[in-house]
């Protein structure tokens, strides 16, 4: 898996395509942030899919909750082999 956090911007699988290539899961980390840092969650979608396509992406956020539920889903599929 590979994190991005919004604060880094819209454009980090484009920078950093290697990384990119070698996760099977995108992880948008700080996602109560988004507004305040004017992330484009659409690009940064669009920006992982033209590096990985079909690559899975979840977003998150530790501070409201939003998409824990999927992330612990995904660590405890992934421990047990189901991923």
């Amino acid at each position: 898996m590979v994190l991005l956090s919004v604060t880094e911007g819209e454009d980090k699988p484009l920078k950093y395509p290697t990384i990119f290539n070698t996760a099977d899961l995108a992880v948008l980390t700080k996602m109560d942030l988004a507004e305040a840092v004017e992330f484009d969650s659409i690009t940064a979608e669009c920006n992982v899919q033209r590096v990985r396509p079909g690559m899975a992406l979840l977003k998150v956020s530790s501070k409201n909750g939003i998409g824990m539920n999927e992330w612990l889903q995904f660590l405890v599929q992934s421990r047990c082999g189901q991923q």
